[in-house]
């Protein structure tokens, strides 16, 4: 009886320390999936105060601040071509009013990238955003990013990348007179 207690105990001892290990291990080399931020957005013309009447002066471009994290994950990934679209309306009942391709790219361990993107819109209907703006309502937009992602592997000196993951998130913006996101916190894209 008092071999088994002994066996018992040490087994329970080994798998209490050993386990923080191996989940730790089995994190890294799994990964977790990225995590896509909207840093910043900015419209030009709904900012109320610039000098021009924006109606008659109308700048279509719409600048965005992209962040990618990785929060745990120590393999580097690799980005295919990042697309962004964005909606008018949080209900996307307008239909896409503008779209960009950001270049594939590399992310390394534990790395946060950023990357800029100056949507050029069309189809947005200004009228019905001006009159919210001046109106001292706010705007909604919905901003939708689709990638594929390969995470990199390295097995006794060779090294390779995963078949690539798709991922597809979005959130919901609200730009108010200034031309700027409400929020001035990062939003994440789920």
């Amino acid at each position: 009886m008092g071999s088994k207690t002994i066996c018992l105990c040490c087994l329970f001892f080994v798998v209490l320390f050993t386990s923080p290990f191996v989940i730790l291990i089995t994190l890294s080399y799994v990964g977790v999936k990225p995590r896509f931020y909207i840093q910043e957005i900015y419209i030009p013309s709904l900012n109320n105060s610039n000098t021009h009447n924006n109606a008659t002066n109308l700048n279509t471009s719409i600048f965005i601040d992209l962040k990618f994290k990785r929060v745990v994950a120590h393999v580097p990934l690799r980005y295919e071509d990042v697309n962004i679209t964005l909606y008018y309306g949080s209900n996307r009942s307008f239909g896409a009013v503008g779209s960009y391709v950001v270049a594939g790219f590399s992310q390394g361990k534990k790395k946060t990238a950023r990357r800029r993107a100056v949507v050029e819109a069309r189809g947005l209907p200004w009228e019905d955003a001006f009159e919210k703006i001046s109106g001292g309502s706010a705007v909604a937009l919905a901003v939708e990013l689709a990638t594929k992602y390969k995470l990199r592997r390295c097995d006794e000196g060779n090294c390779y990348y995963t078949k690539p993951k798709t991922v597809v998130v979005a959130a919901d913006l609200v730009v108010d007179a200034s031309g700027l996101e409400v929020s001035k916190k990062p939003i994440r894209l789920h």
